[in-house]
């Protein structure tokens, strides 16, 4: 008789520690949220990571921190400007982006000027890949069947 409550004990308690050792497995895998940076957040790492990777000098640290701070200050304005449509925004964000990227390189060496061109080229690949995973909603996928669905 003590054996099956005693048994029926260390089920439980092992019951316990499987449901237990299972959530912490899945808090784990789905990790913490990353944290939403600041644009003044986003200039210093971007600057950081420049300065690291194409080996800049100070002079060129500084005109490219200075070139990132004006660009955030014409994004925002862009940004706030109510009087632009959604299209017309997205556009001079564009043209704002492709002046910047050549005040960028007009300050970089040629060896530079190649290893920020790569830099550039492994960004837009790993912005196609997650606009890819973002799912085929955008473009018609499953939402878009979805509510043609409900709508017959």
């Amino acid at each position: 008789m003590k054996t099956n409550i005693i048994l029926k004990k260390l089920f439980v308690l092992g019951l316990g520690v499987f449901l237990s050792v299972g959530a912490m497995a899945q808090d784990q895998q789905q990790g913490t949220p990353r944290k939403q940076l600041t644009p003044a957040e986003r200039q210093e790492k971007m600057l950081e990571n420049y300065k690291k990777n194409l080996n800049l000098t100070d002079a060129q640290a500084k005109k490219l921190k200075a070139i990132q701070e004006d660009r955030v200050k014409n994004m925002q304005a862009i940004r706030n400007d109510q009087n632009l449509t959604r299209d017309a925004k997205r556009e001079k964000m564009k043209a704002l982006h492709t002046s910047k990227q050549q005040e960028i390189t007009a300050i970089l060496n040629a060896e530079q000027k190649q290893k920020f061109a790569e830099m550039q080229a492994k960004r837009e690949t790993r912005k196609s890949e997650m606009q890819g995973k973002r799912g085929d909603h955008r473009k018609g996928g499953k939402m878009k069947q979805h509510k043609m669905q409900r709508s017959n």
